[in-house]
């Protein structure tokens, strides 16, 4: 399997930073960052260690994408 964690991912005039954690029991968290444009100004979403947990880097990172994208459209959303 590639590093995915280092993949960023371009959605709708963002791009997403997948960032999985790995918490207890060998579990995998969602995180990532968000950032308008490109990555080298500051986020404007971040999170970390979420509530979901998964068994594999590869799960965490497809669900951290996932949940990313939900949140990128509610900002297109919000922000017309």
């Amino acid at each position: 399997m590639s590093d995915q964690s280092s993949q960023n991912v371009e959605y709708r005039g963002y791009v997403i930073t997948p960032k999985p954690v790995q918490g207890h029991d060998d579990l995998w968290h969602d995180g990532y960052q968000i950032f308008k444009g490109d990555a080298s100004g500051p986020s404007v979403s971040s999170r970390t260690n979420t509530e979901s947990a998964h068994s594999t880097l590869h799960a965490a990172y497809d669900s951290s994408v996932e949940f990313a994208k939900i949140e990128v459209d509610n900002l297109v959303a919000l922000n017309g």
